[in-house]
C-alpha cells in the first residue's frame, strides 16, 4: 500500500492478509517424472472422451 491510501483501516487488511500468505514446502513440488506422468494421464483422459474441452483444458495445463 502507498502512503497515499486513504483508508487506513482497508490498507491494513490488506497488509495482513499479504503478510499471512506462505509459499508451500518445497517437498510439494513435482518433481519431473511426475509432471510427465500427468501430461500423459491428462492427454489420455482428452482424447479417450469425445468432449474436446478436456482437450483444451489439456493443452492449456501444459502450456501453463
Amino acid at each position: 500500500m502507498t502512503t497515499a491510501t486513504r483508508d487506513p483501516q482497508f490498507a491494513s487488511a490488506v497488509n495482513e492478509i499479504a503478510t499471512s500468505i506462505e509459499w508451500p514446502d518445497v517437498s510439494f513440488t513435482l518433481k519431473p517424472w511426475e509432471a510427465a506422468v500427468g501430461a500423459v494421464v491428462a492427454f489420455y483422459d482428452a482424447f479417450a472422451t469425445p468432449d474436446r474441452v478436456v482437450l483444451r483444458h489439456a493443452l492449456n495445463g501444459i502450456a501453463f
